[in-house]
């Protein structure tokens, strides 16, 4: 039988390319060879429910999310994150900062490129020193509860708008003045409270010789962004990049400007906090039910909104005893006409996975073949979505694998802030699964 199924599957991926030369008939083509029949098949019976995401881990990302956003589609969005600081070496002559140089300041630096939403409006920046442990062996969800990891104490309050500039290699960025993109790195510089310098620098030898006695003395910073009540953005902060740590700015006769830094690197704990508000959107009376569906459905990343997609025709759908699926494309068109793309941009990558009795997730066999044969990326030029789950589809016929639908969610979750609006399949352009087939006479 494993012969027979790698057999089988072989002919399938072969038999791909023929298909896709006759893509786009709706008729059979009877001049392929005898025992082959080609045509395609649209799926009309879909039903697609907006649903909220799962708590996401938010421990480690690649980048760290920040700020508040009033969207006018997806309601509130805070994003705001903490996290250690980590020596930069153990030199005898930092204890001599206090005694042969003049403090400056104690600032929290933080890069950021990409920015989500308007440049008018101020975010107001609260930083807290951390009073407990945050551990990067441990797992962390968005509904993390920093402020309460956090001691009282204010250590700045901060208003920044965030910045929007291009350099002067836009060209070479796919920039243009329809669509221009952000590419110089912006700096966000938070002067905090001496009373955190001063406990820095009273820090003892010992304190000073290992970075595990840093982290039990100075456990590290909160970043908290304060609510506001419309615009807004959210900023994706480069915690990784040389750039981004807490430095202590001193200067002496002979030198005008010196420091010393602290840096967040990948043995430094960090961790996200993400919080939604959907109470006043068009789609929160339907969120979460299984029972009305939306002409439109929503996905956004930072465990924010996905989808769940039905389709109960799956396994039963056969034209002929013997059979193989070619390719089975499912189509989801972005609306583009209550959303300014250029402004929110979609996200980049959509992840579908398919569920099997016990509502677990798991990765449509197709996905196996290449990430580009499974698709999910955004398709700018006619604004879609697409997935094949031919294979997939294949083994619920032959009762495989059982049909319970599919999630349909945003990548990189934790790590970057997107969201998209689809249409659903209530909508006049609907969800489509077109199906490319070969009958086996």
């Amino acid at each position: 039988m494993k012969r027979e199924k790698v057999a089988k599957y072989k002919f399938v991926v072969g038999f791909v390319g023929m298909v896709m030369i006759f893509w786009g008939c709706t008729n059979e083509i009877n001049d392929l060879g005898k025992d082959l029949l080609v045509r395609i098949y649209s799926e009309k019976n879909i039903k697609a429910y907006t649903i909220t995401d799962g708590n996401q881990r938010t421990d480690e990302p690649g980048y760290n999310l920040l700020g508040t956003i009033n969207d006018p589609l997806f309601g509130k969005t805070t994003a705001d994150f903490a996290c250690q600081f980590r020596l930069s070496g153990f030199p005898d002559s930092i204890r001599d900062v206090s005694t042969k140089a003049q403090i400056d300041s104690l600032v929290l630096h933080l890069l950021y490129m990409e920015n989500y939403g308007d440049t008018i409006t101020p975010q107001r920046l609260k930083v807290y020193e951390l009073a407990s442990d945050l551990n990067i062996n441990s797992k962390y969800y968005q509904d993390v509860n920093l402020k309460g990891l956090s001691k009282g104490e204010l250590l700045a309050d901060y208003s920044y708008v965030p910045k929007f500039k291009l350099d002067s290699l836009t060209s070479d960025y796919g920039s243009t003045k329809a669509a221009p993109k952000d590419t110089v790195v912006q700096e966000i510089s938070i002067k905090l409270n001496s009373s955190l310098l001063n406990k820095l620098l009273a820090a003892d030898s010992l304190t000073w010789s290992d970075n595990d006695k840093f982290l039990q003395y100075f456990k590290g910073l909160y970043v908290e962004a304060s609510d506001l009540n419309q615009g807004g953005a959210i900023m994706k902060i480069y915690t990784l990049a040389a750039g981004s740590n807490m430095a202590i700015h001193f200067h002496t006769s002979k030198t005008d400007s010196l420091r010393y830094v602290y840096n967040i690197n990948e043995n430094s704990a960090r961790v996200n906090r993400f919080a939604h508000n959907y109470s006043n959107t068009d789609f929160a009376a339907n969120l979460d039910k299984n029972d009305i569906q939306d002409s439109l459905i929503y996905l956004q990343t930072t465990g924010g909104l996905r989808t769940k997609i039905l389709i109960p025709d799956l396994g039963t759908w056969s034209d002929s005893t013997n059979f193989a699926i070619n390719r089975a494309e499912l189509i989801l068109q972005v609306d583009s006409t209550i959303t300014d793309l250029a402004k929110f941009v979609p996200a980049e990558q959509l992840v579908l996975t398919a569920i099997d009795k016990d509502g677990t997730e798991y990765f449509p066999s197709d996905l196996a073949f290449s990430s580009l044969y499974y698709g999910g990326t955004y398709n700018s030029t006619d604004k879609t979505y697409r997935f094949n789950i031919a294979k997939h589809m294949q083994e619920v016929i032959e009762k495989k694998k059982e049909n319970y639908g599919f999630y349909l969610s945003t990548a990189y979750r934790s790590s970057t802030f997107r969201r998209v609006v689809l249409k659903g399949a209530t909508s006049k352009t609907g969800i489509k699964l077109e199906i490319a087939y070969s009958k086996i006479k």
